[in-house]
Protein backbone atom coordinates (compact mmCIF):
# COMPACT_ATOMS: atom_id res chain seq x y z
CA UNK A 1 0.00 0.00 0.00
CA UNK A 2 0.78 3.51 -0.57
CA UNK A 3 0.31 6.58 1.70
CA UNK A 4 0.06 10.01 0.43
CA UNK A 5 -0.52 12.85 2.99
CA UNK A 6 -0.16 16.64 2.62
CA UNK A 7 -2.13 19.60 3.16
CA UNK A 8 -3.95 22.65 1.28
CA UNK A 9 -4.81 26.05 2.33
CA UNK A 10 -7.35 28.65 1.26
CA UNK A 11 -4.95 29.94 -1.07
CA UNK A 12 -4.84 26.57 -3.16
CA UNK A 13 -8.64 27.19 -3.45
CA UNK A 14 -10.14 26.93 -7.32
CA UNK A 15 -6.89 26.02 -8.42
CA UNK A 16 -6.14 22.14 -9.60
CA UNK A 17 -3.17 20.70 -8.08
CA UNK A 18 -1.41 16.84 -9.49
CA UNK A 19 -0.04 13.74 -7.16
CA UNK A 20 1.83 11.27 -9.01
CA UNK A 21 2.09 7.46 -7.51
CA UNK A 22 3.92 4.54 -9.44
CA UNK A 23 1.07 0.83 -10.35
CA UNK A 24 4.01 -1.75 -9.73
CA UNK A 25 4.30 -4.59 -12.84
CA UNK A 26 1.69 -7.19 -12.79
CA UNK A 27 -1.32 -5.39 -10.85
CA UNK A 28 -4.80 -6.34 -11.58
CA UNK A 29 -6.56 -3.98 -9.04
CA UNK A 30 -5.50 -0.21 -7.87
CA UNK A 31 -8.24 0.70 -5.33
CA UNK A 32 -8.16 4.42 -3.78
CA UNK A 33 -9.32 5.85 -0.63
CA UNK A 34 -9.17 9.55 -0.22
CA UNK A 35 -9.86 11.28 3.09
CA UNK A 36 -9.40 15.16 3.96
CA UNK A 37 -10.83 17.21 6.63
CA UNK A 38 -12.32 19.33 8.24
CA UNK A 39 -14.78 18.53 5.65
CA UNK A 40 -17.31 21.30 6.69
CA UNK A 41 -17.89 23.15 9.30
CA UNK A 42 -21.69 23.77 9.74
CA UNK A 43 -23.69 24.45 6.45
CA UNK A 44 -20.38 25.53 4.56
CA UNK A 45 -17.86 22.38 2.55
CA UNK A 46 -14.53 22.16 1.52
CA UNK A 47 -15.41 20.75 -2.09
CA UNK A 48 -12.78 18.46 -3.58
CA UNK A 49 -13.05 16.34 -6.19
CA UNK A 50 -10.21 13.74 -7.89
CA UNK A 51 -9.88 12.48 -11.30
CA UNK A 52 -7.67 9.88 -12.17
CA UNK A 53 -5.12 9.10 -15.23
CA UNK A 54 -2.95 6.42 -15.87
CA UNK A 55 0.75 6.03 -17.14
CA UNK A 56 -0.66 6.84 -20.57
CA UNK A 57 -3.36 9.32 -19.67
CA UNK A 58 -6.42 7.63 -20.20
CA UNK A 59 -8.96 8.79 -17.70
CA UNK A 60 -9.86 6.23 -15.29
CA UNK A 61 -12.28 7.82 -13.15
CA UNK A 62 -13.67 10.44 -10.73
CA UNK A 63 -13.44 10.15 -6.70
CA UNK A 64 -16.71 12.12 -5.91
CA UNK A 65 -17.51 13.80 -2.59
CA UNK A 66 -19.97 11.16 -2.20
CA UNK A 67 -17.65 7.90 -3.19
CA UNK A 68 -17.77 5.36 -0.93
CA UNK A 69 -15.29 2.78 -2.99
CA UNK A 70 -13.22 3.85 -5.30
CA UNK A 71 -11.83 0.56 -7.84
CA UNK A 72 -10.47 0.61 -11.14
CA UNK A 73 -10.41 -3.57 -12.69
CA UNK A 74 -12.32 -5.59 -14.69
CA UNK A 75 -14.78 -5.40 -11.79
CA UNK A 76 -14.53 -1.69 -10.86
CA UNK A 77 -16.66 0.47 -8.25
CA UNK A 78 -19.09 2.63 -10.51
CA UNK A 79 -17.33 5.43 -10.69
CA UNK A 80 -14.45 3.70 -11.79
CA UNK A 81 -13.21 2.62 -15.58
CA UNK A 82 -12.98 -1.38 -16.33
CA UNK A 83 -9.51 -2.24 -17.54
CA UNK A 84 -6.57 -3.97 -16.03
CA UNK A 85 -4.38 -1.07 -14.58
CA UNK A 86 -1.27 -0.53 -16.81
CA UNK A 87 2.20 -0.07 -14.83
CA UNK A 88 4.11 3.20 -15.05
CA UNK A 89 3.31 6.56 -13.47
CA UNK A 90 -0.30 7.87 -12.52
CA UNK A 91 -1.60 11.07 -11.86
CA UNK A 92 -4.37 12.43 -9.59
CA UNK A 93 -5.86 15.75 -9.97
CA UNK A 94 -6.95 17.40 -7.59
CA UNK A 95 -10.02 19.55 -8.07
CA UNK A 96 -10.00 22.27 -5.28
CA UNK A 97 -13.59 23.67 -6.37
CA UNK A 98 -13.76 25.62 -2.68
CA UNK A 99 -11.59 25.49 -0.01
CA UNK A 100 -12.84 27.77 2.95
CA UNK A 101 -10.01 26.24 5.41
CA UNK A 102 -6.89 24.21 5.65
CA UNK A 103 -7.38 20.79 5.11
CA UNK A 104 -5.15 17.95 5.80
CA UNK A 105 -5.57 14.63 2.92
CA UNK A 106 -4.33 11.73 3.09
CA UNK A 107 -4.71 8.92 0.18
CA UNK A 108 -4.31 5.45 0.33
CA UNK A 109 -3.66 3.35 -2.54
CA UNK A 110 -3.65 -0.63 -2.79
CA UNK A 111 -2.77 -3.03 -4.69
CA UNK A 112 -3.86 -6.57 -6.01
CA UNK A 113 -1.43 -9.16 -7.89
CA UNK A 114 -1.62 -11.31 -10.30
CA UNK A 115 -1.88 -10.56 -14.29
CA UNK A 116 1.06 -12.39 -16.12
CA UNK A 117 1.70 -11.74 -19.71
CA UNK A 118 1.48 -14.08 -21.71
CA UNK A 119 3.03 -13.34 -26.12
CA UNK A 120 0.60 -12.77 -28.47
CA UNK A 121 1.70 -13.06 -32.68
CA UNK A 122 0.69 -9.94 -34.54
CA UNK A 123 0.92 -7.93 -37.69
CA UNK A 124 0.95 -4.00 -37.73
CA UNK A 125 0.76 -3.60 -41.02
CA UNK A 126 -2.22 -4.97 -43.82
CA UNK A 127 -4.41 -3.56 -46.68
CA UNK A 128 -7.95 -4.65 -47.92
CA UNK A 129 -10.16 -3.81 -50.84
CA UNK A 130 -10.17 -0.25 -48.71
CA UNK A 131 -7.55 0.72 -50.61
CA UNK A 132 -5.05 -1.16 -52.64
CA UNK A 133 -5.22 -4.61 -50.87
CA UNK A 134 -6.80 -7.60 -52.98
CA UNK A 135 -8.78 -9.27 -49.72
CA UNK A 136 -11.77 -7.91 -47.26
CA UNK A 137 -11.36 -7.74 -43.85
CA UNK A 138 -12.48 -10.75 -43.74
CA UNK A 139 -10.74 -13.09 -45.65
CA UNK A 140 -7.43 -10.97 -44.62
CA UNK A 141 -8.21 -11.86 -40.77
CA UNK A 142 -9.19 -15.73 -41.72
CA UNK A 143 -5.85 -15.99 -43.95
CA UNK A 144 -4.14 -14.46 -40.69
CA UNK A 145 -5.89 -16.51 -37.83
CA UNK A 146 -5.11 -20.21 -40.30
CA UNK A 147 -1.57 -18.95 -40.18
CA UNK A 148 -1.92 -18.29 -36.49
CA UNK A 149 -1.80 -15.18 -35.91
CA UNK A 150 -3.80 -13.82 -32.69
CA UNK A 151 -4.30 -9.98 -33.87
CA UNK A 152 -3.54 -7.64 -36.79
CA UNK A 153 -4.28 -3.63 -37.23
CA UNK A 154 -6.01 -2.38 -40.42
CA UNK A 155 -3.56 -0.27 -41.90
CA UNK A 156 -5.37 0.89 -44.98
CA UNK A 157 -4.03 3.74 -46.38
CA UNK A 158 -5.63 6.88 -45.14
CA UNK A 159 -8.94 4.87 -44.94
CA UNK A 160 -10.44 3.79 -41.72
CA UNK A 161 -13.88 2.51 -43.82
CA UNK A 162 -12.74 -1.23 -43.02
CA UNK A 163 -12.98 -0.64 -39.19
CA UNK A 164 -16.46 -1.09 -39.59
CA UNK A 165 -16.11 -4.44 -39.94
CA UNK A 166 -13.77 -5.42 -37.25
CA UNK A 167 -16.08 -6.18 -35.13
CA UNK A 168 -17.61 -9.07 -37.04
CA UNK A 169 -14.62 -11.28 -37.07
CA UNK A 170 -14.10 -14.90 -35.03
CA UNK A 171 -10.73 -16.73 -33.60
CA UNK A 172 -8.53 -13.47 -33.96
CA UNK A 173 -8.85 -10.07 -32.92
CA UNK A 174 -8.46 -6.75 -35.62
CA UNK A 175 -7.94 -3.30 -34.31
CA UNK A 176 -8.08 0.22 -36.07
CA UNK A 177 -4.81 1.64 -37.65
CA UNK A 178 -4.52 3.20 -41.06
CA UNK A 179 -1.21 3.95 -43.33
CA UNK A 180 -0.92 7.86 -43.67
CA UNK A 181 -0.39 7.63 -47.31
CA UNK A 182 1.61 11.51 -47.45
CA UNK A 183 4.04 12.81 -50.15
CA UNK A 184 7.07 12.45 -47.93
CA UNK A 185 6.77 8.91 -46.30
CA UNK A 186 4.10 6.66 -44.80
CA UNK A 187 3.27 6.92 -41.12
CA UNK A 188 1.69 4.10 -39.34
CA UNK A 189 -0.97 4.88 -36.82
CA UNK A 190 -2.30 2.10 -34.56
CA UNK A 191 -4.93 2.18 -32.00
CA UNK A 192 -6.61 5.71 -33.30
CA UNK A 193 -10.69 5.41 -32.78
CA UNK A 194 -10.91 8.47 -35.91
CA UNK A 195 -9.51 9.38 -38.73
CA UNK A 196 -6.16 10.97 -38.72
CA UNK A 197 -5.45 13.10 -41.34
CA UNK A 198 -1.60 14.47 -42.81
CA UNK A 199 -2.97 17.57 -43.77
CA UNK A 200 -5.80 20.35 -42.75
CA UNK A 201 -9.06 20.97 -44.67
CA UNK A 202 -7.29 23.73 -47.06
CA UNK A 203 -5.17 21.03 -48.36
CA UNK A 204 -1.61 22.46 -46.06
CA UNK A 205 0.10 19.89 -44.75
CA UNK A 206 0.94 19.24 -41.11
CA UNK A 207 3.70 19.09 -39.17
CA UNK A 208 4.63 15.45 -37.75
CA UNK A 209 4.51 16.53 -34.33
CA UNK A 210 1.01 18.33 -34.95
CA UNK A 211 -0.04 14.48 -35.96
CA UNK A 212 1.72 12.52 -33.42
CA UNK A 213 -0.12 15.29 -30.61
CA UNK A 214 -3.51 14.60 -32.68
CA UNK A 215 -2.57 10.24 -32.43
CA UNK A 216 -1.73 10.88 -28.92
CA UNK A 217 -4.64 12.50 -27.60
CA UNK A 218 -6.42 9.69 -28.70
CA UNK A 219 -3.99 7.55 -26.81
CA UNK A 220 -2.81 6.09 -30.31
CA UNK A 221 0.44 5.25 -31.22
CA UNK A 222 2.68 6.68 -34.99
CA UNK A 223 5.25 5.51 -36.44
CA UNK A 224 7.08 4.98 -39.74
CA UNK A 225 6.79 2.09 -42.00
CA UNK A 226 9.77 1.31 -44.12
CA UNK A 227 11.64 5.26 -43.84
CA UNK A 228 14.27 3.93 -46.02
CA UNK A 229 12.42 2.65 -48.78
CA UNK A 230 13.24 3.91 -52.98
CA UNK A 231 11.18 6.73 -53.16
CA UNK A 232 9.92 8.55 -56.07
CA UNK A 233 9.04 7.62 -58.45
CA UNK A 234 10.14 3.96 -57.77
CA UNK A 235 7.94 3.40 -54.62
CA UNK A 236 5.60 7.13 -54.68
CA UNK A 237 5.78 8.65 -50.76
CA UNK A 238 7.75 5.76 -49.57
CA UNK A 239 10.50 7.19 -47.84
CA UNK A 240 10.71 8.86 -45.03
CA UNK A 241 11.83 12.83 -46.59
CA UNK A 242 10.31 14.60 -43.73
CA UNK A 243 12.75 17.12 -41.23
CA UNK A 244 11.32 14.95 -38.85
CA UNK A 245 13.48 12.11 -37.53
CA UNK A 246 11.39 8.85 -37.66
CA UNK A 247 13.42 7.17 -34.67
CA UNK A 248 11.80 10.15 -32.27
CA UNK A 249 8.51 8.19 -33.46
CA UNK A 250 6.42 5.92 -30.93
CA UNK A 251 8.19 2.68 -32.98
CA UNK A 252 9.65 2.14 -36.11
CA UNK A 253 9.07 -0.64 -39.10
CA UNK A 254 12.85 -1.81 -39.50
CA UNK A 255 11.93 -4.90 -40.87
CA UNK A 256 9.40 -4.76 -44.30
CA UNK A 257 8.84 -7.82 -45.53
CA UNK A 258 8.53 -6.66 -49.14
CA UNK A 259 11.77 -8.51 -50.43
CA UNK A 260 12.47 -5.57 -52.72
CA UNK A 261 13.74 -3.61 -49.48
CA UNK A 262 16.04 -5.95 -48.41
CA UNK A 263 18.84 -4.23 -48.49
CA UNK A 264 16.85 -1.27 -46.85
CA UNK A 265 15.49 -2.93 -44.34
CA UNK A 266 19.40 -3.21 -42.90
CA UNK A 267 19.97 -0.07 -43.21
CA UNK A 268 16.98 0.63 -40.87
CA UNK A 269 18.53 -1.84 -38.40
CA UNK A 270 21.73 -0.53 -38.56
CA UNK A 271 19.85 3.06 -37.91
CA UNK A 272 17.90 1.50 -35.22
CA UNK A 273 20.80 0.00 -32.88
CA UNK A 274 22.85 3.74 -33.80
CA UNK A 275 19.63 5.21 -31.51
CA UNK A 276 19.88 3.09 -29.02
CA UNK A 277 23.92 3.43 -28.07
CA UNK A 278 22.63 7.06 -28.08
CA UNK A 279 19.98 6.52 -25.46
CA UNK A 280 16.75 6.47 -27.40
CA UNK A 281 14.19 3.96 -26.38
CA UNK A 282 12.28 3.10 -29.78
CA UNK A 283 10.00 -0.11 -30.56
CA UNK A 284 11.61 -2.18 -33.61
CA UNK A 285 8.66 -3.29 -35.01
CA UNK A 286 8.15 -5.66 -38.24
CA UNK A 287 5.59 -5.51 -40.83
CA UNK A 288 4.42 -7.86 -43.67
CA UNK A 289 2.76 -4.92 -45.67
CA UNK A 290 0.05 -7.24 -46.62
CA UNK A 291 -1.69 -6.89 -49.78
CA UNK A 292 -2.59 -10.11 -51.23
CA UNK A 293 -1.55 -13.62 -49.39
CA UNK A 294 1.97 -14.64 -49.51
CA UNK A 295 3.76 -17.94 -50.76
CA UNK A 296 6.42 -16.69 -48.10
CA UNK A 297 6.56 -16.84 -44.14
CA UNK A 298 7.60 -13.44 -42.66
CA UNK A 299 9.08 -11.86 -39.43
CA UNK A 300 6.02 -11.28 -37.07
CA UNK A 301 5.43 -8.75 -34.30
CA UNK A 302 5.12 -10.59 -31.08
CA UNK A 303 3.69 -8.75 -28.31
CA UNK A 304 3.58 -9.63 -24.39
CA UNK A 305 0.47 -8.35 -23.19
CA UNK A 306 -1.33 -9.96 -19.93
CA UNK A 307 -4.85 -10.51 -22.25
CA UNK A 308 -5.33 -9.71 -25.81
CA UNK A 309 -7.07 -6.09 -25.81
CA UNK A 310 -5.89 -2.89 -27.65
CA UNK A 311 -4.35 -0.92 -24.30
CA UNK A 312 -2.64 -4.11 -23.79
CA UNK A 313 -1.00 -4.72 -27.33
CA UNK A 314 -1.02 -0.41 -27.40
CA UNK A 315 1.33 -0.45 -24.21
CA UNK A 316 3.19 -3.33 -25.06
CA UNK A 317 4.29 -1.73 -28.69
CA UNK A 318 5.09 1.60 -26.69
CA UNK A 319 6.97 0.03 -24.36
CA UNK A 320 9.01 -2.12 -26.34
CA UNK A 321 7.69 -5.42 -24.87
CA UNK A 322 8.34 -6.82 -28.62
CA UNK A 323 9.76 -9.49 -30.36
CA UNK A 324 10.30 -9.80 -34.17
CA UNK A 325 10.34 -13.99 -35.08
CA UNK A 326 9.30 -16.62 -37.28
CA UNK A 327 8.89 -18.68 -33.91
CA UNK A 328 6.85 -18.13 -30.85
CA UNK A 329 9.15 -20.52 -29.30
CA UNK A 330 12.05 -17.72 -29.10
CA UNK A 331 12.87 -16.97 -25.44
CA UNK A 332 15.14 -14.24 -23.98
CA UNK A 333 16.30 -12.51 -20.73
CA UNK A 334 18.54 -10.33 -18.98
CA UNK A 335 18.79 -11.08 -14.96
CA UNK A 336 15.08 -11.95 -15.42
CA UNK A 337 14.02 -8.90 -17.34
CA UNK A 338 12.20 -9.46 -21.07
CA UNK A 339 12.50 -7.25 -23.61
CA UNK A 340 11.08 -3.41 -22.73
CA UNK A 341 12.02 -3.86 -18.99
CA UNK A 342 14.92 -2.14 -17.27
CA UNK A 343 17.17 -3.76 -14.35
CA UNK A 344 19.58 -2.19 -12.10
CA UNK A 345 23.22 -3.83 -11.54
CA UNK A 346 25.96 -4.31 -10.08
CA UNK A 347 27.85 -7.10 -11.84
CA UNK A 348 27.72 -8.96 -14.88
CA UNK A 349 24.65 -9.61 -16.42
CA UNK A 350 23.42 -12.84 -16.95
CA UNK A 351 21.76 -13.16 -20.51
CA UNK A 352 19.43 -16.21 -21.33
CA UNK A 353 18.40 -17.12 -24.52
CA UNK A 354 16.53 -20.02 -26.17
CA UNK A 355 16.20 -20.21 -29.86
CA UNK A 356 15.10 -23.45 -31.27
CA UNK A 357 15.96 -25.30 -34.19
CA UNK A 358 14.98 -22.26 -36.59
CA UNK A 359 17.78 -22.23 -39.24
CA UNK A 360 19.91 -19.99 -37.44
CA UNK A 361 24.00 -19.45 -38.94
CA UNK A 362 24.84 -16.77 -36.45
CA UNK A 363 23.82 -15.41 -33.23
CA UNK A 364 25.07 -12.31 -32.09
CA UNK A 365 24.14 -10.40 -28.92
CA UNK A 366 24.63 -6.66 -29.17
CA UNK A 367 25.13 -3.87 -26.59
CA UNK A 368 26.37 -0.21 -27.02
CA UNK A 369 29.81 -1.11 -26.96
CA UNK A 370 30.16 -4.57 -28.29
CA UNK A 371 28.93 -7.16 -30.03
CA UNK A 372 29.56 -11.31 -29.54
CA UNK A 373 28.85 -13.74 -32.49
CA UNK A 374 28.06 -17.00 -30.60
CA UNK A 375 27.77 -18.98 -34.12
CA UNK A 376 24.39 -21.48 -34.71
CA UNK A 377 23.68 -22.21 -31.15
CA UNK A 378 20.03 -22.83 -30.03
CA UNK A 379 20.91 -21.79 -26.40
CA UNK A 380 22.81 -18.87 -24.45
CA UNK A 381 23.12 -18.84 -20.82
CA UNK A 382 26.41 -16.51 -20.41
CA UNK A 383 27.53 -13.38 -18.38
CA UNK A 384 28.48 -10.12 -19.88
CA UNK A 385 29.81 -6.74 -19.12
CA UNK A 386 27.75 -3.15 -19.34
CA UNK A 387 28.50 0.14 -19.88
CA UNK A 388 26.68 2.63 -17.03
CA UNK A 389 23.41 3.08 -19.23
CA UNK A 390 23.51 -0.16 -21.37
CA UNK A 391 21.20 -1.81 -23.27
CA UNK A 392 21.38 -6.25 -24.24
CA UNK A 393 19.62 -7.36 -27.44
CA UNK A 394 19.49 -10.46 -29.39
CA UNK A 395 19.48 -10.74 -33.45
CA UNK A 396 19.65 -14.25 -35.00
CA UNK A 397 20.77 -14.53 -38.66
CA UNK A 398 19.85 -17.44 -41.25
CA UNK A 399 20.77 -18.32 -44.97
CA UNK A 400 21.11 -15.49 -47.17
CA UNK A 401 21.70 -13.34 -43.69
CA UNK A 402 18.15 -12.76 -43.76
CA UNK A 403 17.44 -12.27 -39.82
CA UNK A 404 15.20 -14.89 -38.30
CA UNK A 405 14.68 -12.88 -34.59
CA UNK A 406 15.09 -9.55 -33.61
CA UNK A 407 14.50 -8.91 -30.29
CA UNK A 408 13.60 -5.29 -28.59
CA UNK A 409 16.16 -4.68 -25.96
CA UNK A 410 16.50 -5.10 -21.81
CA UNK A 411 17.79 -2.07 -20.84
CA UNK A 412 20.44 -2.12 -18.01
CA UNK A 413 22.04 0.52 -15.23
CA UNK A 414 24.93 0.26 -13.04
CA UNK A 415 24.16 0.57 -9.13
CA UNK A 416 23.38 -1.14 -6.32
Amino acid sequence: MIILEGKMTVEDSKKVLFQDFEVPQNVSVVKIQFEYAPTSVGPIQNHINLLVYDSVGRFMGRYDRGTKQFVIGTQPSSSAEKTLPLPGKWRICFENHYLFTNVAYKLSIDFEYGSLCKSYIGELHTHTVHSDGSLSVKELADYLKDLGFDFFFLTDHSNTTGWRELCDLHGIRGFPGQELNTFNGHGLVLGCSTFIDWKEIDGNRKQISQIMHEVHNQHGLMGVAHPFALGDPLCVGCKWTYDFDPFKTDFVEIWNADLSRIELNFEAIGNWINNLKKGRRVTATAGRDLHRRSDTDWLKTIVFARELDLSEVLFAVKTGKVVLSYTNQVSFSVNGKRSGESLILSEKAHVEASIGQVGQKEVLLITKNDATNFGSVTEIDTKIETEADDFVTLIVFGKNNLPLVITNPVFVKRGD
